[in-house]
């Protein structure tokens, strides 16, 4: 036998072999058949049932191209796979070839749990794929949920929803761009911008996921986190539901609209369980209403506890400072209780007012509607003002305890309990100096003008001593613990964000 004609032989066994394993569709049952359009089509006519791997499909009437194994079913369509899925609709058409389909009508795909209400939905048997582009409705176990663009994968049972995606369950409400769930783990991915309601809180996020069986969630890019009056802003939020806890990284800023305040970080640690919450890292405080107003402190750690709604306290640690328009300061850590409106500041503090600097082993500030209203000195208090451009020319008043009172942030009236002591440079009404007034007085009273001390009131007879300017001995020039830290006093918002960074 010649080679060539063996080989034809060999292929036409081969072939033959391949396409009696091919999948084809089978005839389960029908009332009637007859021919179709060519010689390889034929119609089911009443009672159809076909089988095309493991999938059975019913229905009134179909008509089969058996070499393709293509067909097109109508009424009352009814699909079964192993699984569990099943799935009705009015009429389908299936290209055996392709391993594609699409089932028209009242179209309805069951699936365990799941329940996808649409009017067109397409197969893709070699992917596992069951989709739809023109909105559907799906129910999953108590939740409601629709999008105009579905996708769900018949083997990971993951779904995937594109375009105005709404979740609804007794939990929470979900709107998002785009969102893929896994039905298996009750997990939501979030892929595009995302608003999530739950009991407590509003959500928003661009990526990320929500677990409903653990109730925890992982908020990623512009994330937000709202709870009553407070928004917690950051590149990525970690929260748990149960607990009531969460964690912000980067980029972190935490809003309390009820009072007036901004606080951003770094990272942040925020216990609502516990009513405990700490932002580290390059912190910065904001609290009012216009720009001018504005208390701003930066500091390492910032602390809040909140015993109740109207109870707040913060602490502020480590290289801490004070910004507004009119009073500067700086400590090594603050303590500001919002109920009684009092900003303690501790370790080394100084407050700086126009042209004053206040110094002491702890200073308190009485702080409301967005000003200083008095300010507290407690032991060996020292105020000093510049006087003029002169070398080592300064007035300075020393006291066991001092109180400051504010006229619109303005430092106008300082009194001096105990152990007062100062030293004054007296000048003539055209602002030209006569001599050094140095004077030792348990209480004092001070008046301030444009920043500066103005008039020294003494409440019980003074010890004192005038000097002429060219007769003050240069021993005397300062009190004990006078220090000028004018170099240390923050010039503007800016200059101590970046003396922080």
């Amino acid at each position: 036998m010649p080679k060539n004609i063996f080989l034809v032989i060999i292929i036409f066994f081969i072939n033959n072999l391949l396409l009696s394993q091919k999948e084809v569709v089978k005839i389960l049952s029908a009332n009637e058949l007859k021919p179709g359009k060519t010689d390889n089509h034929q119609k089911l006519i009443g009672n159809v049932g076909l089988k095309y791997g493991d999938t059975k499909l019913y229905c009134d009437s179909a008509e089969l191209n058996g070499k393709t194994n293509d067909f097109i079913a109508w009424g009352e369509v009814y699909i079964n796979q192993p699984g569990n899925l099943k799935a009705w609709g009015d009429s389908l058409k299936y290209s055996g070839i392709k391993g594609l389909g699409k089932l028209f009508g009242d179209v309805k795909m069951k699936n365990e749990n799941s329940l996808i209400k649409t009017t067109l939905l397409y197969f893709d048997k070699n992917k596992e794929l069951v989709y739809y582009l023109n909105g559907a409705n799906t129910i999953q176990d108590d939740s409601k949920i629709y999008s105009k663009k579905g996708f769900y994968n018949t083997s990971n049972k993951y779904l995937k929803l594109k375009d105005s995606v709404k979740v609804e369950n007794p939990e929470y409400t979900i709107e998002s761009d785009t969102l893929e769930y896994s039905t298996s783990s009750k997990t939501s991915y979030f892929l595009g911008p995302t608003c999530i309601t739950l009991e407590k809180e509003d959500i928003y996020c661009e990526s990320g996921f929500y677990n409903r069986t653990l109730e925890i969630g992982q908020f990623e890019e512009n994330a937000v986190l709202e709870q009553d009056d407070q928004s917690l802003h950051a590149d990525s939020i970690y929260f748990e539901k149960r607990t009531d806890f969460s964690k912000a990284f980067r980029n972190v800023v935490l809003i309390d609209e009820s009072e007036n305040l901004k606080i951003k970080g770094e990272y942040g640690h925020f216990d609502r369980k516990n009513n405990i919450s700490f932002i580290t890292k390059n912190v910065l405080f904001a609290q009012g209403s216009a720009e001018d107003d504005t208390l701003y402190l930066v500091c390492d750690t910032l602390v809040l506890k909140e015993e109740n709604d109207s109870n707040k306290n913060f602490y502020a640690y480590w290289n801490v400072k004070l910004f507004q328009a009119e009073m500067q300061g700086k400590c090594d850590s603050l303590a500001y209780n919002m109920q009684d409106s009092l900003i303690k500041l501790f370790y080394n503090p100084v407050i700086w007012n126009g042209e004053s600097q206040l110094t002491g082993d702890s200073i308190e500030l009485l702080h409301y509607d967005n000003k200083v209203q008095k300010l507290f000195v407690k032991n060996n208090g020292l105020i000093v003002s510049l006087t003029d451009s002169t070398k080592n020319r300064f007035d300075q008043v020393k006291g066991r305890n001092l109180i400051g009172h504010f006229i619109k942030g303005k430092l106008a009236l300082m009194d001096v309990l105990g152990n007062g002591q100062t030293i004054y440079y007296a000048r003539e009404e055209d602002g030209k100096y006569t001599g050094v007034n140095s004077a030792i007085c348990s209480d004092i009273e001070i008046k301030f003008f444009q920043g500066k001390i103005d008039r020294i009131k003494f409440i019980t007879m003074p010890e004192a001593t005038f000097y002429p300017l060219n007769k003050f001995p240069t021993s005397k020039q300062f009190l004990d613990g006078f220090v000028w830290k004018n170099k240390e006093r923050p010039s503007s918002l800016k200059d101590i964000i970046s003396q922080k960074m």
